[in-house]
């Protein structure tokens, strides 16, 4: 078990730098783009998101297919400024444009497809290890070890980032659905990206200004 995560910033400046603006994306980059911007923003694992659809693009609700717990977990994101990193608005071009691929799949078909831009295989739903995968080597491709960080990885790096940026453990808990109750989060997932960089700060503060201390 690693004592501390890689930084979420890294995952964001890709998306940043290699699949952005939105607009330009093809199928297959748009829905890479979807899948890693809602396991950000929700922090869950890659196989539990899925989409309640209510056709809004100021809001969506994100729900789990199979959580591990017994109760359904789920969450509503709003739009953020920045469209080129906004799940929401990422997430409604791309259920937008995939409409017509829809229309012959069962009702209960998943947000994710398989084979969405093959000339030769009908798009389907898509395998939750495959959505793992996805993320796996993307993380790859941005530079985040993989042999040490999986895909579910995301969550400690983003959660925690969360925290280090101000919000409390206990808002965290709540937005991406841990048990408010329990110390899962803080044992499994709470993993400051460097303990250095929090020993320094902890440094700079005593030996901060010292003079304004003198009476």
């Amino acid at each position: 078990q690693q004592s501390a995560t890689w930084d979420i910033s890294i995952l964001v400046n890709y998306i940043k730098q290699h699949l952005s603006p939105t607009s330009t994306l093809i199928l297959d980059q748009l829905q890479l783009k979807t899948v890693l911007l809602l396991c950000i923003s929700t922090m869950w694992r890659p196989r539990d998101i899925d989409l309640k659809r209510d056709g809004l693009a100021s809001s969506i609700r994100i729900h789990a297919r199979s959580p591990k717990e017994s109760q359904v977990k789920s969450v509503t994101l709003g739009a953020i400024e920045d469209e080129d990193l906004c799940p929401v608005k990422t997430t409604y071009s791309f259920v937008t444009k995939t409409a017509h691929l829809r229309e012959s799949l069962h009702d209960d078909h998943t947000l994710f497809l398989a084979y969405i831009d093959s000339p030769q295989k009908l798009p389907m739903s898509v395998r939750p290890t495959t959505v793992t995968n996805w993320v796996k080597e993307t993380l790859g491709k941005a530079g985040i070890n993989t042999k040490d960080y999986q895909a579910h990885s995301v969550r400690a790096a983003s959660s925690t980032k969360a925290v280090e940026l101000g919000h409390s453990i206990q808002e965290v808990k709540k937005h991406a659905n841990w048990s408010l109750n329990s110390n899962t989060f803080e044992n499994f997932y709470y993993k400051p990206s460097s303990q250095t960089s929090s020993s320094t700060a902890i440094t700079n503060s005593i030996f901060s200004s010292p003079e304004k201390r003198i009476t």
